[in-house]
């Protein structure tokens, strides 16, 4: 049956319903915004970037800027946490192996977090399931932790709809067309909807949505994956980013706090480009196979479930995020394979964006503008 192509007005439409999207969606409808989120698939989706059981929440940072915005994240997901009833962020510590540990130190501690030094074997005799190498830097961050990651977006996404926003699954995005007070939003059914702002928060969809409305931003989608593995029985396991093992692409471990015996692991932004459209969801068994390696020498007693997840990482040139406003178009695209820990923190952002407000820091690192990033 065709139905008939429908105009809806909104005071703000979100364009994706991912980590990011939902996030938004729920500030605005607590501000009593008459929100609708459009998703092309199903809120908690793997098809994104969003998808999953796990992403690692850390402070371990290579700029002073982001320690300062994880540290107010963490606030942010304990509200969350709070209005949905259920804990989604478990803290288990977190290290960093290899030299630029020392700077991310360095970093925490003229922050105020807390952070301990040590070695490699320190470390092995601290959590005794990692055998690391002996005389390898290694910081200890105790407030790091782990994000329970699809079941985040859901609570964001039923917050929202209890704040009464209106969530469409199944609905394609076409265009979203600026105009001089407000933006038209037309999806593959036909329909269109129309608001005074749009969030496009769209993930590795973002680039082609955002070229179609005059911002032309260097948006590089990427294929990553993630393979877990198994103890007989539960461990115990802070997350680990491993530098010393591979400072362009280093390994990276997340244990699963709701499945104590779980984690996975992957290597950092190591995957091809990829076109959204048209990705495989077949993972790369060459870096299976570094991984298979990588765990059968730092982490002995595991063994491989046989699953392997892939994911999409959006990533800009200097892999910093995009929060900005041109015209009645927010840009919403923190990203680049670390976005996830801000979710909660940025949706704030993104609301006080659509608003015509002041966000809480000082965003002048993601602007449209910048050098290098407008530049296609």
């Amino acid at each position: 049956m065709r139905y008939r192509a429908a105009v809806e007005r909104f005071d703000a439409i979100v364009v994706g319903g991912g980590a990011m999207g939902t996030a938004a969606a729920r500030e605005l409808a607590n501000r009593g915004r008459h929100t609708v989120v459009l998703e092309r698939f199903t809120f908690g989706n793997a098809n994104g970037s969003s998808g999953g059981p796990t992403r690692i929440f850390r402070y371990a940072y290579h700029r002073a800027d982001y320690v300062l915005l994880a540290m107010s994240a963490l606030e942010a997901w304990r509200d969350l946490e709070e209005a949905a009833g259920q804990t989604l962020l478990r803290v288990t510590g977190g290290i960093d192996i290899g030299a630029p540990s020392l700077e991310r130190a360095d970093l925490l501690e003229a922050a105020g977090a807390r952070v301990e030094r040590m070695r490699g074997a320190e470390a092995s005799e601290r959590w005794p399931a990692l055998h690391l190498p002996s005389g390898a830097d290694v910081m200890f961050q105790p407030d790091g932790g782990v994000v329970h990651a699809a079941p985040a977006v859901m609570a964001q996404a039923a917050l929202a709809r209890d704040a009464g926003a209106t969530l469409l699954e199944d609905t394609t995005v076409l265009e979203v067309a600026p105009h001089v007070n407000e933006v038209q939003v037309h999806t593959e059914t036909g329909d269109t909807f129309v608001a005074p702002v749009a969030i496009v928060a769209a993930g590795a969809w973002a680039g082609p949505l955002l070229d179609g409305a005059g911002i032309h931003l260097t948006l590089r989608p990427n294929l990553e994956q993630s393979t877990y593995f198994r103890f007989e029985d539960d461990a115990s396991l802070p997350t680990v980013i491993d530098w010393f093992e591979d400072a362009a692409h280093p390994p990276y471990l997340v244990p699963d706090p709701w499945d104590p015996a779980s984690f996975k692991v992957g290597l950092h932004k190591a995957g091809p480009p990829t076109d959204a459209e048209s990705r495989t969801f077949e993972p790369d068994p060459v870096r299976v196979d570094r991984v298979l390696e990588y765990v059968a020498t730092h982490v002995p007693e595991a063994r491989p479930t046989g699953r392997t997840d892939t994911c999409l990482y959006t990533i800009t040139p200097d892999e910093d995020f995009v929060l900005d406003r041109v015209g009645p178009i927010v840009v919403a695209s923190p990203c680049s394979g670390h976005g996830f820990k801000f979710a909660p923190l940025f949706g704030r952002a993104l609301a006080d964006l659509a608003t015509d407000e002041a966000t809480a820091f000082d965003r002048s690192a993601f602007r449209v503008g910048r050098p290098g990033l407008a530049s296609r």
